[in-house]
């Protein structure tokens, strides 16, 4: 269990509905049930009594020097904000679209800085119609669209900050491999999302959106060295947490407790 999928904006009541009684019915019929956050395995607790098994994601990243990538869209190493994720609303990259125009306004974005939004979404045609026309056509702001492989290790391991704006979900991959990465994290204030970052990054209002985003970036962009040791300490946090060697140790010891090495 990766997440709350029925809290997402896309689903009517109907699926809704159906997405909750699934929920229930594996925790009735799985032998195991793993979940990747303590806070989903809470919720899970708590709505239906049941007993989960918490095992994370991993993250071993492979970073690639500036190249093709990057010339392509303009970037410069480590001087951009990344966004990585679906263009769907629940994620709300528009946030961040937000906090960056605001910052712009305010003049406190250095000329050769950018903010990339990194993703797409066939079914979320409006949404992201919504986005790019809120972005204002500032050259400031690049979408990249999906990006996969080395493009996107080229993207990730060049990047300055990476923002997590999600509203919805357990442990988000992106994040988790954006610390790995080393870059400096900010996360919508969400109890998973700030369980994912500990005391290595840096957490926003998602009720405020883009103003409270854009407090949080302004103060970040002010202070070089304060983002310099935020990288660091999310790389070792991610380092610590979230190495896939403890991930399939654990697994080994769900599936096979005898001969998995002791946890």
């Amino acid at each position: 269990m990766d997440g709350l999928d029925w809290k997402r904006r896309k689903w009517g009541a109907f699926a809704r509905r159906y997405i909750r009684w699934s929920e229930q019915l594996s925790t009735r019929l799985a032998h195991v049930v793993v979940t990747d956050s303590r806070r989903v395995q809470a919720y899970y607790r708590q709505a239906y009594g049941a007993e989960t098994v918490f095992i994370p994601y991993g993250a071993e990243v492979s970073p690639r020097p500036p190249g093709e990538l990057l010339r392509r869209f303009g970037l410069t190493p480590g001087r951009y904000v990344l966004f990585v994720g679906r263009l769907v609303p629940e994620n709300c990259a528009h946030h961040l679209a937000q906090a960056w125009l605001i910052l712009r306004r305010r003049g406190c974005v250095p000329a050769d800085m950018k903010c990339v939004i990194t993703g797409d979404a066939p079914y979320a045609a409006d949404y992201i119609a919504a986005l790019k026309a809120g972005a204002g056509g500032d050259p400031s702001i690049v979408f990249t669209g999906y990006q996969f492989g080395d493009a996107y290790a080229e993207l990730a391991g060049n990047a300055l900050i990476f923002v997590e704006t999600s509203e919805v979900g357990g442990t988000h991959p992106a994040l988790v491999e954006a610390m790995a990465f080393g870059n400096c994290v900010v996360v919508n204030d969400t109890p998973e999302n700030l369980e994912t970052i500990g005391e290595a990054g840096f957490g926003y209002s998602g009720a405020h959106g883009g103003p409270a985003l854009a407090e949080v970036l302004e103060s970040l962009l002010a202070q070089p060295a304060m983002v310099a040791e935020y990288r660091r300490r999310a790389q070792a946090h991610a380092q610590a947490h979230y190495s896939w060697d403890c991930v399939t140790d654990q697994y080994e010891a769900l599936l096979d407790p005898q001969s998995a090495p002791a946890l």
